[in-house]
C-alpha cells in the first residue's frame, strides 16, 4: 500500500465505546491513451458478426498541424471484443498497479481479491466471468494510426498492442478464506502488455477515482466519465465537443443512432454525474444554423474526490449501524462489512420482503450465503421499474415538445433575420409567392389568412422559397 492509499480509521461511537473501521478512498489510475478512445464495448455482450471496431478524429496538433487519428480494435476469434464489464476489470487492475507503484507489469493478486474490488458476490459464476474478461483483454488487438501519445518522444506515432500479455490464475485460499494463514505473495498475476506499460513508466498517466467509478450505475455513465476525468485534467472548468463525436467515437455507441437516440442513453448518465458532483450541468446547442450540435458541459469547482470520500469513508458505518438496527451483535456487524462488503448492503435491502421469526439471524446467514433475492422482491423491483419506465417516458415525450418549440422558436428568428436582410421589394414579393403557392396547394387553408395555422405554414413555404433562391444564388 503506497502513501496514496488512506489508512483505515477508527471512530468512536457516539452511543458507546464500539469503534468502527472506515473504509479508505480508492485510488487508482487510468493510461490517457486507453482514455481517449474506447476500447470495449457499453454493451454487456458482441452483436452478431462484429469482431473490428473503427474509431476516429481529427485534432490540431502543436504546431497547428492537422493530425487524423484512428483507432481499430479487432477482438479475438474466440473471445471476441472486450465487453463493458472488461473495462471495469481494467480500473481494478489498475487500482492494484497503482498500490504496488507502477514498478513491474506483472502485478500479484488473486481472483478474491480482484471480484472484491469489483463487487462482484463470491461465487462461481464471478470467478468465471472474471476469467472471460481477461481473455477479452488479452486478445484484444489495439491498432493505433496516429492515435497513441508516446510522452517520451512527445508525438502521436502508429502502434499496435494487446492491454495483457499473460495471466495466470491459481484456486488460492486467499481474503476471509485465508485467515489464519501466513501471508504470502499471491501465485495468480497479471502482465500488463510492454506498450501499456512503459506508456505508465512514461507518466502518461492520470489518477482515477475508482471508488467514484464503480459507484456508478451505468456503462455509459463510468465511460462517459473517464473521458471527461480526461479533459479536465489541465484545470478546465468547461468542455465541449459535437454530439455524434462524443457519441460514436469517444464512447463507442452504435453509428446508427440518431441524435436523439445519443441524447437518450447520455440522459441517465448525466444526471448520474450531475447528482454525484462531478459536472455541474450540461447543454446542448448549435454554434451555427448549418453547424453539427455540440454539447457543452461544466464541471463542479470541487474535484470530485471530494464527493467520492463523502460516499465512500461513512458506508462501513452505516452498513454497521443498518445491521445493529435489526438485531445483529456489533462484532459481527463489524466482520460482516469487512468480509461481504457489498452483499451486506443487498441482503438488507432484501431483508423486509422475507418472512422471518428471527431477523438478525436469516440475514446473518443470507449475507454469508448470498441468497437469491425473494419472489417478492423482484415483483416490488419490477413493478417499481414499470414506474419508473412510464415516468422516462413521459419526460422523454416533454423534453422532445420542448426541443420542438425550441427548434420552431429558431427557425423563426433565423427566418426573420433573414427577411431583415432583403430589400422591401424582395421581400414582399418573395412573401407574395409564398402566399400564391399556399394558395393553389391548399385552398382551404388560405381561405383563412388570421389563423394560426396559416401563419405557421405560410412561414413555411417563405423559408422554403428563401432557401431554393440562396441555392441558386450559390
Amino acid at each position: 500500500m503506497t502513501t496514496d492509499s488512506l489508512q483505515l480509521e477508527w471512530q468512536n461511537s457516539a452511543d458507546g465505546p464500539e469503534q468502527v473501521p472506515l473504509e479508505p478512498l480508492r485510488l487508482g489510475g487510468d493510461e490517457l491513451n486507453l482514455a481517449e478512445f474506447p476500447f470495449a464495448l457499453l454493451a454487456d455482450r458482441q452483436p452478431e458478426g462484429v469482431d473490428t471496431i473503427e474509431f476516429s478524429d481529427v485534432i490540431k496538433g502543436k504546431g497547428g498541424q492537422t493530425i487524423e487519428r484512428t483507432w481499430i480494435l479487432t477482438g479475438s476469434e474466440e473471445f471476441g471484443l472486450p465487453i463493458a464489464s472488461d473495462e471495469q476489470v481494467y480500473v481494478a487492475l489498475m487500482e492494484i498497479t497503482r498500490e504496488q507503484g507502477f514498478e513491474n507489469r506483472t502485478i500479484h493478486t488473486t481472483r478474491y481479491e480482484l471480484i472484491k474490488r469489483l463487487g462482484w458476490p463470491d461465487k462461481g459464476g464471478s470467478y468465471a466471468r472474471l476469467k472471460g474478461c481477461l481473455n477479452r483483454l488479452l486478445g484484444v488487438t489495439i491498432t493505433a494510426k496516429q492515435a497513441f501519445w508516446d510522452k517520451t518522444k512527445q508525438q502521436y506515432v502508429d502502434v499496435g498492442f494487446h492491454i495483457i500479455d499473460d495471466y495466470a490464475l491459481y484456486n488460492e485460499p486467499v481474503g476471509r478464506k485465508a485467515q489464519g494463514q501466513a501471508r504470502r505473495q499471491p501465485l495468480s498475476y497479471i502482465a500488463w502488455n510492454q506498450v501499456v506499460f512503459k506508456s505508465f513508466q512514461a507518466g502518461n498517466l492520470k489518477q482515477l477515482d475508482t471508488g467514484f467509478y464503480f459507484g456508478l450505475r451505468s456503462a455509459v455513465a463510468r465511460r462517459l466519465f473517464r473521458y471527461l476525468d480526461k479533459k479536465r485534467l489541465d484545470g478546465k472548468t468547461a468542455f465541449r465537443i459535437e454530439l455524434r463525436k462524443l457519441g460514436f467515437e469517444k464512447l463507442g455507441m452504435s453509428r446508427n443512432y440518431y441524435p436523439s437516440h445519443i441524447k437518450q442513453q447520455l440522459a441517465r448518465a448525466h444526471e448520474e454525474l450531475i447528482d454525484s458532483g462531478f459536472l455541474e450541468g450540461f447543454r446542448y446547442y448549435r454554434p451555427g444554423r448549418e453547424a453539427s450540435e455540440q454539447v457543452l458541459y461544466w464541471f463542479t469547482d470541487k474535484h470530485h474526490l471530494a464527493a467520492s470520500a463523502a460516499s465512500q469513508q461513512p458506508q462501513g458505518n452505516k452498513l454497521v449501524a443498518q445491521l445493529l438496527k435489526v438485531g445483529v451483535t456489533a462484532s459481527v456487524a463489524r466482520r460482516l462489512v469487512a468480509e461481504y462488503g457489498p452483499q451486506v448492503q443487498t441482503q438488507l435491502a432484501y431483508l423486509p420482503y422475507r418472512d422471518s421469526h428471527n431477523p438478525p439471524a436469516m440475514l446473518v446467514e443470507a449475507i454469508r450465503n448470498d441468497w437469491a433475492p425473494p419472489a417478492s422482491y423482484l415483483k416490488a423491483q419490477a413493478e417499481a421499474q414499470k414506474a419508473h419506465q412510464a415516468a422516462e417516458a413521459e419526460r422523454q415525450r416533454q423534453y422532445r415538445r420542448q426541443q420542438q418549440i425550441a427548434d420552431r422558436l429558431a427557425e423563426r428568428k433565423a427566418l426573420r433575420e433573414s427577411l431583415e436582410s432583403l430589400s422591401p421589394t424582395d421581400r414582399a414579393q418573395l412573401e407574395a409567392a409564398a402566399q400564391l403557392q399556399l394558395q393553389q396547394d391548399n385552398p382551404a387553408l388560405a381561405a383563412h389568412t388570421d389563423s394560426v395555422a396559416y401563419q405557421i405554414v405560410l412561414e413555411e413555404y417563405i423559408s422554403d422559397l428563401l432557401e431554393a433562391s440562396e441555392r441558386e444564388e450559390f
